[in-house]
């Protein structure tokens, strides 16, 4: 890994594949017009290599000009990629995007202000606006939540992977939400909210898996996180729904009953 090149900076990790260069575009200038300085992004291509997407990224004039740039082509839910940010990254903190989100301006400068009020904090979530329809309008905001849904919400301190470790490579779906019960299960994320730190995201950009991968992927959670959920019966009996409205979809009538039964009877 290069020398770490600034103690306080931030590192913004974009995650693209097929996103049409306008929105990737909208998505790097809320990261440059960030108030704080020294901030650090780092572009995840994960479009096949004869893609047309990836032609647009490499033809645009200037637009990598200050961007690491790494090219992992890959589907899903780029869990190469991520962990190969966590290789690259130089900064104090870290987060990461889809092309389709954006940031307020004042967003990184007030969540270093509570990691710097802090010291013990190692991770923060913020709240988010879901995009609904169409990600070209930044009004078309339907869904505010204080709740964890989605990676862009996560900030951490390069401290934290110390602890929680990489994104798991043997999950089928849903990588994200095992760093976020790997990291509640060492009580490490701070709830921090307000609208300057209150991030955009286009929930149809965090699906990229079947229905039936995504029960699985439910399914390896609940038994990965088991000591954990019994200690919160609310994000067990979650799974539970989430698994069964996956088999639902996916056709596969007998588990849908079975994981409706379990999230029926299991009692907040």
């Amino acid at each position: 890994m290069a020398e770490k090149r600034n103690p306080i900076t931030f590192s913004v990790a974009i995650q693209t594949r097929e996103t049409p260069l306008m929105i990737l575009k909208r998505c790097i200038q809320s990261v440059r017009d960030q108030t704080l300085s020294d901030i650090e992004i780092i572009l995840l291509d994960s479009n096949d290599t004869d893609s047309p997407y990836k032609d647009a990224i490499r033809w645009e004039d200037g637009l990598l000009s200050d961007i690491i740039y790494l090219e992992i082509p890959e589907k899903g839910e780029f869990i190469k990629g991520k962990n190969a940010v966590l290789e690259t990254y130089h900064g104090d903190y870290l987060t990461f995007l889809s092309a389709q989100d954006t940031m307020p301006p004042k967003r990184l400068e007030e969540v270093l202000s509570a990691f710097l009020k802090d010291r013990s904090i190692n991770m923060l979530y913020t709240d988010i606006s879901a995009q609904q329809a169409d990600v070209l309008d930044l009004t078309d905001l339907e869904i505010d939540s204080g709740k964890f849904h989605y990676l862009p919400q996560l900030i951490f301190h390069r401290d934290c992977f110390e602890w929680i470790g990489s994104f798991d490579t043997a999950l089928v779906a849903h990588c994200d939400d095992d760093i976020w019960l790997r990291a509640n299960s060492l009580h490490l994320p701070h709830h921090l909210s307000s609208e300057n730190t209150k991030v955009t995201v286009c929930p149809e950009c965090y699906h990229h898996y079947t229905p039936l991968n995504a029960a699985i992927g439910y399914r390896q959670l609940l038994v990965k996180y088991a000591a954990l959920l019994q200690r919160n019966i609310p994000e067990k009996k979650r799974l539970y729904q989430k698994a069964a409205s996956a088999y639902h979809k996916a056709g596969v009538f007998h588990r849908y009953i079975q994981f409706q039964t379990l999230a029926i009877f299991t009692r907040k």
